[in-house]
């Protein structure tokens, strides 16, 4: 097939090179997308593969490693399962300052108790008068718990009394690494570091005199009750702590009875009973933090799906903008947003239905979307053996932007080029179409400038284009050559009206004074029928040469004419007068405005102006009904306002629009009278000469008035007079 050279497309015209260099920039875009797409699934592809490769390896060291999977290696347990808790892994060091800053995100994960028993059930109590928020944490050997009581009366302890639950208090009981119990209250004489005490088992006598050390507490009082603050030592409850932690309200300082219980874990309302609290793995955090990769999360599950550690996050490493135009390129490549919202680093469980088939023995890679869907996640997950046992699972999770950092910059790169291919492509196509355009708008305006709205040619040289050998010179050239033609056949109808005029008189002169010689001669046919009738077609003739050599006689007439102020509505008032007795079969009223309206103008030209309007609204208007007449002074838009009425049949639409122009006519003729359609065309050179407009418009039936037609004429003000 043959190829279309430079030289070929020069000789298309310019619809074809238009159509060749569209589809080329559509071509070149087209590929340049698909091949960015086709790359980008490649990269995702591969990097799949070596996710799965990396959690394999990982499960490589964890395989036959039991003891870490044990279920007393501790566990983060679910949420609001009965009688287990989750500490979380705190980042910072904690003040004990009763404030949920130190705490970082998980103080969002803080759980609300409204209590588990109340000694007393009253018609006034409030169940929301006494309320628990609540966070549990470890760091670097310590047990933490926050409690953010909301109590309408804080009691304090009075050390007069010898019993120490006679005011607002916390209870603790631990399990101790021995397996015994161990009772702890703290209690607090006002605000700042609370006492701790070990007691009995009835929470009312302390064991020895002296406070516990090892436990350490801050109360802060609030606008709503108080916060407390809580240090314990890991080492008194062994590897996985069991804790049971109660909040204990006193409402009245006198009395100083227990009023409400809250438990801090789910059906531990008695005692001796304790709730466990589980904590990630230490060794298998050990071993993650060493294969920690950047960018990428990694999670150990058990069999059941359990979460037993994880390490990493899933930031990306930022893009830099090197230039304004590379935001263009992110979207076009759909460049997520930096920060989104994911499964929590502190999630107990991972119960994705993905999962199932690994933990029968299976690796599999897939993508997920993020919790909030703001971006795509590349996940591969692993089986860890112990034998023929499943003891768990490796799981690596990656976002597919980060899987492509490096790999992201050469597409951007490769995706900026081809853009700026395009631009160049886009740019020679923009300029030649708005050469086109521009080209296009000149010749039509000066077409539009060359014939007059009523359709007279005043011009007849259309301006040279940049370029005569194309198209559009052509084309200016044939537009020149027709409006030629167009001129010269205008200027024919116009001056025809004065060549029949001219060539007709003499006829007619002959016809008239032989017929006046042959009444003479033969007085008995001077009132024979046929005399009649030769002598008015006569007339008629007579009468159609007059209107035909009007309009033109007119129009030389004004050129010459000098225009003078004058008052419209005086002119207006006595014309209307003369018509009054020419028209005695219809009334003419007349409304105009006591102040003068002083216009520019020939009184002679408006007084025949006058006559056409009123004329053609007696022809038309309903024998017996009157001719309405109103004048209207407009001084904020400069100019006056006629308006004629009638009544009678409306207008046709198609007909009203062209009632103006020469030899149009809605009258409907008779042998005795003649209707050229000039009357209305005269009215317009008139009003064209005056630099105003003339209308008609049909007039609607109403309650007040009959349907009809009103003429409207607008004539521009003189503020110079």
């Amino acid at each position: 097939m043959a190829t279309l050279s430079s030289m070929d497309l020069l000789r298309l015209n310019w619809r074809a090179r238009l159509v060749v260099i569209g589809l080329l920039l559509l071509t070149t875009l087209g590929l340049s997308l698909f091949y960015t797409r086709k790359v980008e699934q490649f990269l995702l592809h591969g990097q799949q593969n070596a996710l799965l490769l990396i959690a394999g390896g990982i499960a490589t060291i964890l395989h036959e490693r039991q003891e870490l999977f044990a279920p007393a290696t501790g566990v983060p347990a679910v949420l609001g399962r009965a009688r287990q808790r989750h500490a979380f892994r705190l980042d910072g060091p904690i003040q004990l300052n009763g404030d949920f800053d130190d705490w970082g995100d998980w103080a969002d994960q803080a759980s609300l108790h409204t209590g588990d028993a109340n000694f007393s059930c009253e018609a006034d109590d409030d169940p929301e008068s006494f309320t628990l928020h609540h966070l549990l944490g470890y760091r670097e050997g310590f047990l933490y718990a926050l409690f953010a009581v909301r109590d309408e009366r804080l009691v304090w302890r009075d050390p007069e009394h010898l019993r120490l639950d006679m005011s607002d208090q916390i209870r603790i009981l631990l399990r101790r690494p021995g397996g015994g119990l161990a009772h702890y209250l703290l209690i607090a004489e006002g605000p700042g570091r609370m006492s701790a005490y070990l007691v009995d088992e009835t929470w009312q006598n302390p064991v020895s005199g002296e406070p516990i050390a090892d436990l350490v507490a801050e109360l802060v009082p609030t606008a709503e009750g108080y916060r407390v603050e809580l240090r314990l030592p890991i080492r008194l409850t062994g590897r996985t702590p069991q804790v049971g932690l109660w909040v204990v309200d006193v409402d009245d300082p006198e009395e100083r009875e227990i009023r409400r219980i809250i438990a801090t874990t789910p059906g531990l309302t008695g005692a001796g009973r304790v709730g466990e609290i589980f904590l990630h793995s230490p060794e298998l955090q050990r071993i993650l933090q060493a294969l920690d990769r950047p960018q990428a999360r990694i999670w150990i599950l058990d069999n059941s799906r359990r979460v037993r550690a994880v390490v990493g996050g899933l930031d990306s490493e930022p893009l830099a903008r090197e230039l304004w135009f590379t935001r263009w390129l992110d979207w076009l490549l759909g460049r997520p947003p930096e920060t989104f919202e994911d499964i929590p680093s502190g999630t107990a469980e991972r119960l994705e239905d993905e999962f199932l088939p690994v933990l029968k023995g299976e690796p599999r890679i897939w993508t997920r979307p993020s919790q909030d869907r703001q971006v795509q996640l590349l996940v591969a997950s692993h089986p860890i053996h112990a034998g023929e046992e499943i003891l768990g699972a490796v799981v690596v999770e990656q976002r597919n932007e980060a899987v492509l950092s490096s790999e992201y910059r050469f597409l951007r790169g490769l995706t900026l080029a081809n853009g700026l291919a395009f631009l160049g492509i886009f740019a020679l196509l923009l300029g030649f179409a708005w050469n086109l355009a521009e080209r296009v708008r000149r010749l039509c305006a000066a077409t539009d400038e060359a014939i007059t709205p009523h359709g007279r040619v005043i011009e007849t040289m259309i301006p040279n284009p940049p370029h005569p050998a194309d198209e559009l010179g052509e084309l200016r050239r044939t537009i020149g050559a027709m409006l030629k033609r167009l001129a010269g056949h205008t200027r024919y109808l116009e001056g025809l009206p004065d060549t029949l005029a001219h060539e007709l008189n003499n006829p007619l002169n002959v016809v008239g004074s032989s017929l006046d010689i042959l009444s003479q001669k033969l007085p008995s046919a001077r009132d024979n029928k046929y005399m009649d009738r030769a002598r008015n077609g006569l007339d008629r003739l007579r009468g159609i040469l007059h209107r035909l050599t009007e309009a033109a006689s007119l129009e030389e007439a004004m050129h010459s004419e000098v225009l003078e102020p004058l008052d419209f509505g005086e002119l207006l008032a006595e014309v209307i007068g003369g018509y009054r007795s020419a028209y005695p079969e219809n009334a003419i009223t007349l409304t105009r405005p006591e102040r003068p309206l002083i216009i520019r103008g020939s009184a002679d030209h408006l007084a025949q102006l006058l006559d056409k309007l009123i004329d053609n609204a007696v022809q038309f208007s309903t024998p017996g009904e009157p001719i309405e007449v109103c004048l209207r002074g407009r001084e904020e838009e400069g100019c006056l306002l006629l308006e004629i009425g009638n009544t009678g049949p409306p207008l046709d639409d198609q007909l009203r629009e062209r009632l103006f122009d020469p030899m149009v006519s809605a009258r409907r003729g008779d042998a005795r009278n003649v209707h050229l359609g000039l009357g209305l065309f005269v009215a317009r050179l008139i009003v064209d000469y005056h630099r105003g407009s003339a209308w008609l418009e049909n007039r609607p039936e109403t309650a007040d008035q009959a349907a009809g037609v009103t003429a409207f004429v607008r004539l521009p003000l003189d503020y110079s007079a």
